[in-house]
Formats: structure tokens, sequence, C-alpha cells
């Protein structure tokens, strides 16, 4: 009977000791925030702001540029990071595509690709 007992008690302690731990929560960067957006192509590097509202892995927001504000859509994944928008420029539309990594000091570098006209470097860092 003491062996029962016993064994019951250990199964009543592992039960509650799952119940009681919660998930932990996923460990990744948060983009959330204002940000200053460098992008660097064959005519120069250009500044722009940068709004990040990240839900998940997801990434939306609104780039501003002395061309206008456009809203673009993303991915992160781990440390992987994904974002593009179409902008109109002289009634032609332009597909710019962006792919890099979030750096361990919080900065984001990468690639910037525009469309069939080559492709640059970009890199972002929080405004302060």
């Amino acid at each position: 009977m003491n062996k029962l007992r016993l064994l019951a008690l250990a199964a009543v302690a592992v039960f509650i000791a799952a119940c009681s731990s919660t998930p932990p929560k996923p460990k990744g960067p948060d983009l959330n925030g204002n940000w200053i957006l460098t992008t660097e192509s064959q005519m120069g590097a250009q500044d722009a702001d940068m709004t990040v509202q990240q839900k998940g892995g997801a990434l939306a927001g609104k780039v501003t540029s002395q061309m206008g504000s456009v809203d673009y859509t993303g991915t992160l994944e781990g440390n992987a990071v994904a974002f593009g928008f179409t902008i109109n420029i002289q009634g032609m539309d332009l597909k710019i595509d962006y792919s890099g990594t979030v750096e361990p000091d919080g900065t984001m570098k990468g690639k910037a690709v525009f469309g069939s006209f080559g492709e640059g470097a970009f890199t972002a860092k929080r405004k302060t």
C-alpha cells in the first residue's frame, strides 16, 4: 500500500509541475520602432525613415523618403529579415526587395534588389 501511495504522490507531483510550467517565449530580435534605413545604389546612399510594426515573424510599416511614403511588408525568421515594396518612379513601378540579417548590435544589414536594375546594400539603425 505504501508503494502505491508513493507512486500516486509522484504522479501528482509530475502533473502539477507540468501544468505550472509555461512554454518559453520565442527568442529573437524585437524590431518594433523607428529606424533610419540607408540604401546604397549606383546613385549613392539614400536615407529614409522606416517604421516597423512586428507581430511574431510578420513585419509591416512605412518607409518615408524625399520621394514620398510607401507601405511595406516583410518577415523575420530568427535573425534573417526580409521586406519589400513597390515604388512608382516617373510612371514606372519598381519593386525593391531587401534581405539581410539582424546583427548582434541590433542593426540590420544586407542586400537591396532593384527589380531588374541591379542591386545594392542596405543598413538600418534604430532612431535614438
